[in-house]
């Protein structure tokens, strides 16, 4: 009789800095009801994998869950997958990390369980030829990747029934493929459906394999995939299915396959993820093309078309470079911490091993992927994820700080790692970090005491998706659940007017010099006329030490295109902190021949939280606005700001008059309810015209006071 293997199983996955009721939710609607029904079919076998932000999650909040797995996994009836602890991209994390993260969740399942896991769930299915070898090295014997890579290099489908095996320097490492149709069928399609596509796929060889592995979450959280699930039976359906015809079905795990039967061959893949994150991966526009191409393949010509790979993320957006790059930093602090105490250095034996686990472990928790990316669930759009990453790495830095002497340290390094050197102020309370060549602006504000980067600010881009915001519709509640492929729905109508794109990054310390016609507007829609070459052109970085203070000093002779012609002119600002106050100094000369009248403008860009909650707010006199709202303090020389959710105040004081334009940051992104509306933060930018003769220096100096609390 013809059979066919078959291996059932889900990667269930939440976020460093997700929110408790969405870890609540996720547990009741899909995590819970998932492995009671499993175990409603003691013959059918599953795969499970949990990543380490879950695990720390139901043994807080409900261990009954790993009891539950726990007793699936004595009985034989599911196999474990390791992976990395906090789900980081395995390829952009140093070696040192990967064997630690690795070791953290193969160590806890052991001990939990009393199983030694020999697969890993590779994060995002993201895959580099060099993992072979770190994996080898972590004791990983399998992963699990998408058939798309190996489709693109030029493997028949008919010959993807089972594992090969691939090598780096040497170091063995077998792999299994995914089958996508199966992907798109589970559990969208009736469970009838996908027993058809099994039957389709029997044959005469016994070691036959069909793998369908895939996020949890799908199975009860995803949009109306509960009713799916449970209320409509769907999983209970299909378990019953299996079970009915287990005569030509056999459900099986990783580890009994392998047993059973070899590698189907050698092959070395190209750097891959399933076939929408290369999409997904590509600069917008030409994700619009790609898509054009993909939509008018054949499934033949399909195959070999692929677009970008996951580190293109980490140059589509600076705000992923950022973190990416402040991550290595981190991480290398530690290291040389690391390696110092190996040494015995009397001096750098301070900290103790707790601590540096401890500093370790916020690392790793940094590394979480999900803030570092975006394409069809919300990622990088999300504030509250990208917070928790700087979180987790300024924590880190804390610990590394702790018992440190209170001093002012300054780092002039390429931190960003594009050929330019940054600045790094940092004393105990801030760190400051400046880059001249890109406006001499400062791209980071952290807050040490609350450990909050108060910069974090996503710029307002164009993406592929939004060519379908105006034409999005709301979804009928009775509408079935559908992949990720198919029609466009929003969460609120016209949305299309918050569409608007930034031509700059919405770093802070912007210099600006306003065309006349411009207002308030204009501004905040990024429409307005910039006559000055500043916004993002390069400084002269000039560093200068002082007994009391470090300090970093940014100049540019610059040129205004006004109709008489360019005009010369020069800003020069210099920047030092002290204590929980950053100091600003700034100079602006006008090298023209003639008087002349300047609209000049500072913009920061603040990343706080609620923008419609009366505890969030911005003030200065007697007015007092939330974040929410496009309005104009005139004519002060003090300006605060205040966000209690993240115990945070904030206060501007200038020592000349200006107005203060302040506007919410709103973008438009897709996730898998539909689109949505994101606050990202706020601009704030001091502004104010400048009558100057030929030479003549204008100098004022800007003052941010931070403080944990209610200012």
């Amino acid at each position: 009789m013809k059979k066919i293997n078959f291996i059932f199983g889900v990667h269930n996955h939440q976020p460093v800095g997700n929110y408790d009721d969405i870890f609540d939710m996720a547990t009741r609607m899909a995590y819970e009801p998932f492995l009671d029904t499993i175990k409603k079919y003691p013959k059918i076998k599953a795969v499970f994998h949990y990543t380490g932000p879950l695990i720390d999650f139901f043994e807080r909040k409900n261990p009954e869950i790993l009891n539950k797995l726990k007793t699936l996994v004595k009985k034989g009836q599911a196999e474990l997958l390791t992976g990395g602890y906090y789900e980081p991209i395995m390829s952009i994390i140093p070696d040192r990390d990967k064997l630690g993260q690795i070791s953290k969740l193969s160590s806890y399942i052991d001990k939990k369980f009393s199983y030694k896991a020999k697969g890993m769930w590779l994060a995002e299915r993201v895959w580099e030829p060099s993992l072979a070898k770190s994996l080898n090295d972590a004791g990983i014997e399998y992963v699990i990747l998408d058939d798309a890579p190996f489709l693109a290099s030029g493997i028949e489908e008919n010959k993807l029934k089972g594992y090969f095996i691939t090598e780096e320097q040497g170091f063995a490492l077998k792999i299994f493929t995914i089958n996508q149709k199966l992907r798109y069928l589970t559990p969208f399609a009736e469970p009838e459906e996908t027993i058809e596509y099994l039957r389709s796929h029997v044959s005469d060889e016994p070691s036959d394999l069909l793998v369908m592995v895939d996020d949890g979450e799908k199975f009860g959280l995803w949009p109306e995939t509960f009713k799916t699930c449970y209320e409509e039976k769907w999983l209970e359906n299909f378990l019953t299915l299996l079970e009915k015809n287990s005569d030509w079905i056999n459900t099986t795990t990783f580890s009994e396959y392998m047993k059973q039967y070899p590698a189907r061959g050698r092959i070395y893949l190209p750097t891959a993820s399933y076939f929408e994150m290369s999409e997904w991966s590509l600069p917008a526009k030409s994700q619009v093309d790609f898509e054009k191409i993909v939509s008018h393949a054949d499934a033949n010509t399909k195959r070999f078309l692929r677009g970008g790979f996951w580190r293109n993320f980490l140059t589509k957006y600076t705000e992923s470079n950022n973190m990416h790059k402040k991550m290595l930093y981190i991480g290398d602090k530690i290291q040389s911490l690391n390696l110092n105490k190996e040494t015995g250095s009397e001096e750098k034996n301070k900290k103790t091993v707790s601590q540096i686990e401890q500093a370790i472990d916020s690392l790793y928790k940094g590394q979480c992927n999900c803030a570092y990316w975006h394409g069809v669930f919300g990622g990088l759009y999300l504030p509250h994820l990208r917070h928790a990453i700087y979180k987790s790495l300024i924590d880190a830095e804390n610990v590394l700080d702790s018992g440190s002497k209170p001093i002012i340290s300054k780092d002039i390094i390429d931190f960003d790692k594009d050929g330019q050197n940054e600045a790094i102020l940092s004393n105990k309370n801030i760190n400051v970090y400046v880059k001249p060549s890109c406006g001499g602006a400062i791209t980071e504000i952290d807050f040490k005491p609350v450990s909050y980067n108060l910069t974090d600010v996503l710029t307002r881009r164009f993406e592929a998706y939004h060519k379908k915001v105006d034409v999005s519709i709301i979804k009928n509640v009775d509408e079935k659940a559908e992949p990720i492929k198919g029609t466009y729905y929003t969460k609120e109508l016209g949305l299309e007017k918050y569409l608007k794109y930034d031509w700059y990054n919405r770093n802070s310390l912007i210099d600006h010099f306003f065309h006349n016609d411009t207002n308030l507007e204009k501004y905040s829609n990024c429409e307005y006329g910039e006559v000055g070459d500043f916004v993002n052109q390069p400084y002269k970085l000039e560093i200068a030490s002082g007994k009391k203070n470090e300090n970093i000093t940014l100049k540019r002779n610059g040129f205004l295109w006004l109709p008489s012609g360019l005009i010369p002119a020069e800003v020069q600002k210099t920047i030092s902190i002290n204590e929980q106050i950053i100091n600003i100094q700034y100079q602006i000369v006008n090298n023209y021949e003639k008087d002349w009248e300047f609209w000049y403008g500072c913009e920061f860009n603040f990343g706080f939280s609620n923008p419609e909650d009366d505890n969030c707010f911005y003030m200065a006199g007697a007015k007092k606005e939330r974040f929410s709202a496009k309005t104009s303090f005139d004519t002060i020389k003090s300006f605060a700001m205040n966000d209690i959710y993240n115990n945070l105040a904030l206060k501007m004081d200038v020592s000349d008059s200006f107005d203060f334009w302040v506007f919410p940051i709103w973008t438009i992104s897709l996730s898998d309810g539909g689109f949505e509306k994101t606050y990202q933060g706020s601009s704030v930018t001091i502004n104010r015209k400048l009558n100057l003769k030929p030479k003549e220096k204008y100098n004022f100096t800007l003052k941010i006071n931070l403080k944990a609390g209610k200012g």
